[in-house]
């Protein structure tokens, strides 16, 4: 057997993940001549750069090449392939369901902080307490380290062990070894804690105004939606909001679940085409929870798919309020196929639009300044905030999360309008408030916010672009002047941008660049360390 059929032989698994591309999974080979020679085509580019290139060539790292070349050749951020063990941490994600000891991280100071841990999770039972800071894992000392890579080290089979150092806010370094077990992460949040640490879903109890808090819309996200709407609705709710800022979408099937709940039978939820997709209504059915209460729903332009269809589905059949700003504009359906092989992994794949009752394309695909994209808000409640808004918000949020011993004592004062504008630093959950308690009072939704949402998100777009602008040219000035130095035979000090001032570049070149993933936005929501 010559040395090329050798080779192409070796090569059969991995070109598996190849031919998915060109092939279905029955009649594989009953395909066009023209599909036939491109897979020629490329088994022989193979075989060339693998013999007689002038470095031997990494095997997998050429068909890996390939791979990335066919999916980057679609300009689709959202069409992936997985290998294996990424397709495995795929699905825990879908399911949120993960292995390890149940904390959410962030990075402070250099160090991987305790933002709280997760209510019966292995690190809150063996004392491990919001605000601490984990020093080392394993022994090994976790100043500088990436959080990935100590979410990584965290993580593992559930009854093994893991050893960290932590620093109690006392200033007490104490040695814990965690247990690990698997981890439900719990995707529906209510405004505060309760003295138990579960979550009290009334945002203001003396007006029986509800509020839940979608992170995410995953296999678990129904149910426990419905059991908080019926805690609540047992205890005489009148109003609700729905708060999905920074909800970067999940399953379609959570979503129309989720809308169901509030629309009576018949109406149109989301409908879903694409080249090779008939169309499909989702409609609501029969199984009302909530038909008649007035309900705001909040976004911003970090809330995606799946919370898109539910804003855009609530607000086009007039269900609810929608205060905030345009969404993302990630209204594209993947479907994910296990590839041909053994462990050859899985081609998560766009396949498909969302449409809205109105027939609009959730979708951004360019920058055309005509092209309707995302979910507005309803007229008279755009509310935008800032970079600087959204960080202040951010942190006094993470208050109502944290479990320690001050759950249930908190927010003693009425809450309104005022005192959340002022305390938790959020204007826009204030104006959800003020909508309800106008809408309560007389019937009518309140002006709450501003209107022509279109030109005033151009406005925001072109204002943090000019800024992004500035920032790139002090930068640029800064390198000019080094070149000038060394031009003239002079040292050049360490001048680097100190830290904060770097992030802060960083933070508002992601808010300008409206396309990127919402999970690189300036202010993210803190890591979860299965």
């Amino acid at each position: 057997m010559n040395n090329r059929l050798i080779g192409n032989l070796a090569l059969a698994s991995a070109m598996a993940v190849l031919l998915a591309f060109f092939v279905t999974y029955r009649g594989a080979w009953a395909r066009s001549t023209s599909t036939l020679e491109h897979i020629d085509l490329l088994v022989d580019l193979r075989y060339e750069l693998a013999n007689e290139y002038v470095d031997e060539p990494d095997q997998q790292e050429l068909i890996e090449g390939a791979i990335d070349g066919m999916i980057e050749s679609l300009d689709d951020p959202y069409t992936q392939y997985f290998p294996q063990e990424e397709f495995e941490a795929f699905n825990e994600s879908v399911r949120a369901e993960f292995t390890g000891i149940g904390a959410e991280v962030t990075i402070e100071n250099n160090r991987l902080h305790i933002v709280t841990p997760l209510e019966d999770s292995p690190a809150w039972k063996s004392g491990v307490m919001a605000g601490d800071t984990v020093m080392a894992i394993e022994g090994e000392d976790t100043l500088n380290m990436p959080i990935n890579e100590a979410i990584s080290k965290l993580k593992g089979p559930a009854g093994t062990d893991v050893s960290i150092t932590v620093r109690h806010a006392s200033g007490e370094e104490v040695d814990i070894t965690i247990t690990r077990a698997k981890i439900e992460v719990q995707t529906v949040r209510g405004f505060k804690r309760n003295a138990d640490h579960s979550y009290n879903y009334f945002l203001d109890p003396e007006n029986k105004v509800g509020f839940i808090r979608l992170t995410q819309f995953s296999e678990r996200t129904t149910p426990e939606v419905l059991e908080a709407l019926q805690e609540l609705k047992g205890q005489g709710i009148r109003a609700l909001v729905i708060d999905m800022r920074y909800n970067p979408g999940g399953l379609l099937n959570a979503a129309v679940d989720i809308s169901d709940m509030f629309l009576e039978e018949g109406q149109t939820i989301v409908s879903v085409r694409g080249r090779k997709v008939p169309e499909q209504v989702y409609k609501s059915t029969s199984d009302t929870l909530l038909p008649e209460i007035p309900v705001v729903v909040l976004a911003n332009s970090f809330s995606a798919s799946a919370s898109e269809i539910v804003a855009g589905a609530l607000a086009d059949n007039g269900r609810a309020l929608f205060v905030g700003e345009r969404t993302f504009g990630k209204g594209s359906v993947q479907q994910v196929k296990r590839l041909l092989g053994n462990n050859a992994g899985a081609l998560k794949i766009t396949n498909a639009y969302y449409y809205l009752p109105s027939g609009r394309n959730i979708h951004r695909r360019n920058k055309a300044e005509d092209e309707a994209w995302g979910v507005d808000p309803s007229e008279n409640a755009y509310v935008p905030m800032t970079p600087d808004q959204r960080r202040e918000r951010l942190e006094a949020r993470q208050a109502q999360d944290i479990i320690n011993a001050n759950n249930g004592q908190e927010h003693s004062e009425t809450v309104t309008p005022e005192w959340i504008n002022e305390t938790l630093k959020d204007p826009q959950l204030a104006a959800a408030l003020t909508a309800i308690l106008g809408k309560l009072d007389s019937g009518e939704w309140p002006v709450v916010g501003k209107s022509n949402a279109d030109e005033l998100v151009r406005l925001a777009e072109r204002e943090q672009l000019t800024k992004q602008r500035e920032l790139l040219e002090e930068t640029l000035a800064e390198v000019n002047e080094k070149l000038a130095k060394l031009d003239d035979g002079q040292p050049i000090e360490d001048e680097s941008v100190d830290a904060e001032a770097e992030a802060e570049a960083e933070e508002t070149a992601a808010d300008a660049v409206i396309e990127e993933a919402v999970e690189s936005a300036e202010e993210p929501e803190p890591a979860l360390a299965p």
